[in-house]
């Protein structure tokens, strides 16, 4: 399956990235008011680099809220949605990682529904009732890490941990109206935060390129972004400051945002989510964790295979699992899946949430549900 390239979202890059978004606020978003302002917190919003965009924003009516949330749950879309149910926004800035810019798209898709209590809202996303909606909030995603790439996807991962759960928000009109990209906003997050997204957006790049909807454009985008990942995510240990690092890891991310946004992901995000939902994985560790093992399953799949291990800087597929693992150990993380709570005896519980509509399904290879226990099983 070949499928064409499309990506609407309108991205500012470089030096002058956050005074040509100011501009655009001004010329292009004037009749954007109120706007509602998300951030990860901690005071984001005043770093110097985003002063030129804040200072704009701020001639406008403005709602900000600071989120202390990491992977958004059902629960926290409706105490926000009560929080601002009041303030009639006409634009969303999402200024923070992947979980502050999902809780943007919640916003901007369920804007118009009533929230009154966690039911409701998991009827909406069950039964996808947002798309029916004629009124989607526009939002512009400033990310703080480098990993996500959710500023240039159409979709939102929603969390339902009192039933188990995980919802996928998904609309073309949720791709953000532009992205702003930051590099040197990923310092001030902790040092394992920019280990784990970059982790996440070497799975994005990797599971893009082998897709079943994997395209020549996504293709490149990925190459690119897996050959600075693994050329630089080793470099940041030594010098988490370092502004040429940071940079060419903000660059890879939104590389491979860009080119699963086209494919979505496949088997290694699909048996991700049980393993963050049931042992409390991050969920850039979860990711990769299976990547080198998936690697080895798909490797008869993979149209061009000596380009994507070139990328990895190995040739042959038993190299890449060695390699993120050795990145686990640089910087202090556990290998063995034991270490995170898992065990012989929960592998089934693990397999049976495994197998995600539209993830599992989009592998170029099938993973049986014996393959996959055999998988996890060898790493405990």
């Amino acid at each position: 399956m070949m499928s064409p390239f499309y990506n609407p979202v309108r991205i500012f890059t470089g030096r002058d990235s956050s005074q040509q978004f100011a501009e655009a606020v001004e010329k292009d978003f004037s009749q954007a008011d109120p706007i509602l302002v998300l951030t990860r917190g901690n005071g984001v919003h005043r770093h110097s680099r985003l002063q030129p965009i804040m200072a704009r924003v701020e001639n406008k009516t403005v709602r900000l809220l600071e989120l202390d949330i990491s992977n958004p749950d059902i629960a926290d879309i409706v105490k926000i949605k009560a929080e601002v149910e009041s303030f009639d926004y006409r634009m969303i800035l999402a200024i923070g990682g992947g979980s502050v810019m999902d809780t943007a798209k919640a916003l901007s898709a369920m804007k118009t529904i009533p929230a009154s209590d966690e039911n409701t809202i998991r009827r909406a996303m069950e039964d996808k009732l947002y798309t029916a909606t004629n009124e989607m909030v526009p939002w512009v995603g400033i990310p703080t890490t480098s990993g996500t790439g959710s500023e240039v996807t159409c979709w939102a991962t929603i969390w339902d941990k009192a039933f188990g759960k995980k919802y996928s928000i998904t609309d073309e009109r949720l791709y953000a109206k532009a992205a702003v990209i930051i590099p040197e906003l990923t310092s001030s997050v902790p040092l394992k935060t920019s280990v784990f997204t970059a982790l996440d957006a070497l799975c994005h790049a990797t599971e893009a390129y082998w897709s079943l909807h994997t395209n020549p454009v996504t293709r490149v985008y990925a190459l690119e972004a897996i050959k600075k990942i693994t050329v630089f995510l080793p470099k940041l240990k030594d010098n988490p400051e370092a502004a040429a690092v940071r940079e060419q890891l903000a660059m890879a991310s939104l590389y491979a945002g860009l080119a699963f946004s086209n494919t979505r992901t496949t088997a290694c995000h699909s048996i991700s989510y049980p393993l963050t939902l049931l042992h409390g994985m991050e969920h850039g560790l979860a990711a990769s964790y299976t990547l080198g093992a998936v690697l080895k399953r798909n490797a008869p799949g993979i149209a061009e295979l000596d380009r994507l291990l070139e990328a990895f800087g190995v040739q042959h597929v038993e190299e890449v699992e060695p390699f993120i693992f050795d990145l686990y150990r640089q910087y202090h993380v556990p290998t063995p899946l034991r270490e995170y709570g898992v065990s012989f005896q929960n592998v089934q519980h693990i397999v049976q949430r495994a197998y995600t509509k539209g993830r599992m399904d989009n592998n170029p290879t099938e993973i049986t549900a014996e393959a996959l226990t055999e998988i996890l099983t060898e790493m405990i």
